[in-house]
């Protein structure tokens, strides 16, 4: 959860630079267009259309106009220091780079991606839910990580771990290296047992479970998605232990028998059981190398605050 949460931190803050960058374009854009025809016909709307444009209006509410400059103020208010800080600690995050000769390969960027896709189904499951939750691409998140993963090698660089240090870090972090049981799984929360048993027998007469879960669930939550709760841990601390018992005697595509928890009765569906890889020999040496390494280097934000130094950023008003 923490890594997924790094990842979401880093691309919201990306998401706020492409708007800003989107918004600075739209107005140079309309700054640039040549004047309206004027409109006459059939075209009216059109023409009225493309001349709010000309005018630099991004959008209309009633009478009420909302200029591209009104947008772009918005943005520079609501996100321009935290843009402005990205964009400088990108900059001399690539002269660092470029000084030591630091680069990221594509099997660093690979895992580094299979890391933070933790809890999704697969890739193209984590890119689906990026941009639907974030509007990024792909190429968005893989350049936010790029830069992430090159400013911890520059936190390191001069960092040095011995072999016995990280055979006692592994010890001592066994858990952290284990493989992990996740399953997917959906509900459907019903008031009572009588309920419950209801919806039992129309699952056993061939009725779909995610339909009912759209009708008949009263957990808002997850009602109008078919029940879904996405990939669970087996020992996800936050769930009830009660679920999580049901889920690991289920097969993949059954359902349980009515659980009683605070809400009410649930009725639990296995639609997959995943069990997520030991890390090999190397894996496992890289990644507690590296973790040991950052536990004892300078603190991230503080690395950025001194390559700003270093690269005498100044922001000119």
């Amino acid at each position: 959860m923490m890594k997924r949460d790094r990842v979401l931190r880093g691309v919201v803050l990306l998401q706020a630079v492409c708007m800003i960058v989107l918004a600075v374009v739209v107005v140079t854009q309309v700054m640039a267009a040549p004047e309206p025809i004027a409109p006459s016909g059939e075209d009216k709307d059109e023409g009225q259309d493309q001349a709010n444009v000309a005018d630099g209006i991004a959008a209309t509410v009633g009478k009420e106009q909302i200029t591209s400059a009104d947008l772009v103020s918005q943005l520079r208010r609501q996100y321009g220091d935290a843009v402005l800080r990205t964009l400088m600690v990108h900059a001399a995050i690539r002269l660092e780079a470029e000084t030591y000769k630091l680069s990221i390969s594509p099997r660093e960027l690979n895992e580094e991606l299979e890391s933070a896709m933790a809890g999704y189904e697969d890739r193209e499951h984590f890119y689906a839910a990026m941009m639907q939750q974030l509007a990024l691409t792909p190429e968005a998140i893989e350049e936010d990580m790029k830069y992430r993963l090159l400013l911890e090698k520059i936190a390191i660089r001069s960092i040095d771990v011995t072999d016995s240090e990280i055979s006692a870090y592994i010890a001592d972090n066994a858990e952290q290296f284990q493989p992990r049981t996740q399953y997917r799984l959906s509900w459907i929360v019903s008031e009572n047992k009588r309920a419950a048993r209801d919806l039992l027998r129309m699952l056993e007469a061939g009725e779909d479970f995610a339909q009912l879960a759209k009708i008949y669930s009263i957990d808002e939550a997850t009602a109008d998605s078919g029940g879904d709760l996405g990939l669970i841990d087996a020992d996800d601390p936050f769930l009830d232990e009660a679920i999580l018992q049901a889920a690991g005697e289920l097969e993949p595509g059954g359902w349980s028998t009515p659980i009683a928890i605070e809400e009410g009765q649930a009725i639990l569906l296995l639609s997959e059981k995943r069990i997520t890889e030991q890390l090999d020999e190397r894996r496992l040496q890289d990644t507690a190398r590296k973790q040991l390494a950052l536990s004892k280097a300078h603190p991230l934000q503080q690395v950025e605050d001194e390559l700003l130094v270093k690269y005498k950023a100044t922001i000119m008003q």
